[in-house]
C-alpha cells in the first residue's frame, strides 16, 4: 500500500477546507454572492489555489452540493433497522427529512446553479440508494403490488425532493415536516397489497 506525501494530504486538507468554507457562504448568501476571492480569504488560501483543485465556482458549488447530499444519506443509513420494512422506510423518510435542519444549500438553488441533469446526478448517486434498499425489502416481504424496485423509489423520491423544497422558509418546519410524512406515507401505503393493507392497517 502506497502511502501519501505530505504534498497530497496538504492538498486534499486545502481542497476540503474549500468545500466547507464555501458550503457556508454559499449557504449564507447564495451562489451569485459569493466570490472566488471571498472563498479564498476564507479558508486563507490565493484564488490560484482555488484553481488548483476546481474548474470555476460552479465546479466549487457542485463539490459543496455532491457533500451535502452524501451527509444527508450517512444522515438516513444511521437509522436502525429492524425486522419490519415498513416501519424502516417511514423511519428513514423521517430522518431525511429532518436534516432540512441542517443543510446549507436549498434543494431549488442547487437545480438553478447546477442544471437539472447534473443535480439529479448527484443526488442519485446518494440519496436514491437507501431507497431503492428499502423499496426491495418491501417487496421482498411480500407488501408491495408488483412494481419495479427502481421505479417506485424514483416516485418516493421524486416525493421526498419536493417535501424537502416545501419546507425551505416554512414558519413551523416540525410541524411542515410531520404533516409532509403523513402525506407520504399515505403515498406510499397506496402501493401496498391489500393483504398488506390490512396487515398494517391502512
Amino acid at each position: 500500500m502506497t502511502l501519501k506525501s505530505r504534498r497530497d494530504e496538504n492538498a486534499e486538507a486545502t481542497r476540503e477546507e474549500l468545500i466547507e468554507k464555501a458550503g457556508l457562504l454559499f449557504g449564507k448568501q447564495g451562489f451569485s454572492k459569493t466570490s472566488l476571492g471571498k472563498i479564498a480569504e476564507d479558508a486563507r488560501v490565493t484564488k490560484g489555489a482555488i484553481y488548483h483543485h476546481f474548474k470555476n465556482k460552479e465546479d466549487i458549488f457542485a463539490a459543496c452540493y455532491s457533500k451535502q447530499a452524501s451527509q444527508v444519506s450517512a444522515h438516513v443509513e444511521k437509522v436502525s433497522l429492524t425486522d419490519d420494512p415498513w416501519l424502516d422506510m417511514i423511519n428513514q423518510s423521517k430522518a431525511f427529512l429532518e436534516t432540512s435542519k441542517t443543510t446549507r444549500i436549498p434543494i431549488q438553488e442547487a437545480i438553478t446553479v447546477l442544471g437539472w441533469e447534473k443535480w439529479r446526478k448527484l443526488d442519485e448517486e446518494h440519496t436514491l440508494k437507501p431507497l431503492i434498499e428499502g423499496v426491495t425489502r418491501l417487496i421482498d416481504h411480500g407488501l408491495l403490488k408488483p412494481y419495479k424496485a427502481d421505479l417506485l423509489a424514483d416516485a418516493i423520491f421524486g416525493v421526498l425532493i419536493h417535501s424537502m423544497m416545501s419546507l425551505v422558509g416554512a414558519r413551523d418546519r416540525k410541524a411542515k415536516r410531520e404533516e409532509l410524512l403523513l402525506l407520504l406515507e399515505d403515498f406510499i401505503s397506496g402501493a401496498l397489497t391489500e393483504d398488506a393493507k390490512k396487515r398494517l392497517g391502512k
